[in-house]
């Protein structure tokens, strides 16, 4: 009888009384944060942020616009600018009246100016690759109705001029059947480093791009990619045309009839 006692006892002892490890306690993890939805700044916020902005480079830099009344006023679109400066950034939609979300380089998220990247509405792009994830972010922000700001350069200019873009603004346009504004940006490179540096913005006007079939083809993202850049190009003044130097054709660029024209708007100084 006191046998079985024993052996019951034994069996019901915890694991260390009986040579066995521990088990090990789970911690809570934190959920991780999805950066391909993009943070909404609350507008009080973004428009006080934007004044600011207004403030300063108004202040600091001469400003110049050229055709912002292409800008569509309500609906989704993308809007396709070179790059010189980060100043870019925030210039290109500061005289905007609606937010805009970016897409962003992924080196942005991890550097220290990560929480001003995730404040004004930018999610994350592997450059180099097919980001699928980016991609589709992309597209869903348009379905929303959203402005979708986008460097198909993929990073500043360090010649000033021009380089090659990616097709992944080619791509999103065809897909979404969004318009694309074409903007160019000069004079950036000196904001906020010389005081009174003229600084130009030209709007032109927006495009829609559509595939030559019914399925979108490598083809048409690389024609499409093309004729964007080469618009943009001839927004800028020759020296900063860089590869897109050369007129591009433009017989896949379908002007939004509800937007005004105005030839008599020059980029060129």
């Amino acid at each position: 009888m006191k046998q079985e006692q024993e052996q019951d006892v034994n069996a019901t002892t915890p694991d260390k009384q009986i040579g066995a490890a521990p088990a090990k306690s789970t911690k809570s993890t934190k959920p991780v944060k999805n950066f391909y939805e993009p943070y909404i700044t609350p507008p009080f916020l973004y428009h006080a942020l934007r004044f600011f902005c207004l403030f300063v480079f108004h202040t600091f830099s001469r400003l110049r616009l050229i055709g912002l009344y292409h800008v569509p006023t309500k609906g989704a679109f993308i809007i396709a600018s070179n790059h010189l400066s980060w100043t870019d950034i925030p210039l290109i939609p500061l005289h905007l009246r609606r937010k805009v979300v970016y897409m962003a380089k992924e080196e942005y998220f991890s550097s220290k100016l990560a929480w001003l990247v995730r404040f004004l509405g930018a999610f994350p792009v592997k450059r180099g690759e097919g980001d699928r994830q980016a991609l589709r972010a992309a597209e869903e922000q348009l379905k929303k109705g959203n402005i979708l700001v986008i460097f198909p350069e993929g990073t500043r200019s360090r010649s000033r001029t021009m380089a090659q873009a990616h097709a992944g603004m080619g791509m999103i346009a065809l897909r979404t059947g969004v318009p694309v504004v074409p903007v160019a940006i000069w004079g950036s490179e000196n904001s906020l480093k010389k005081p009174g540096a003229r600084v130009t913005i030209s709007y032109g006007q927006p495009m829609t791009l559509k595939p030559k079939g019914k399925k979108v083809t490598r083809e048409d993202i690389n024609e499409a990619t093309e004729l964007v850049m080469h618009k943009i190009a001839e927004l800028l003044p020759p020296e900063y045309r860089g590869v897109y130097g050369e007129p591009g054709t433009t017989n896949q660029i379908t002007p939004d009839k509800s937007e005004k024209t105005d030839s008599s708007d020059s980029a060129s100084d």
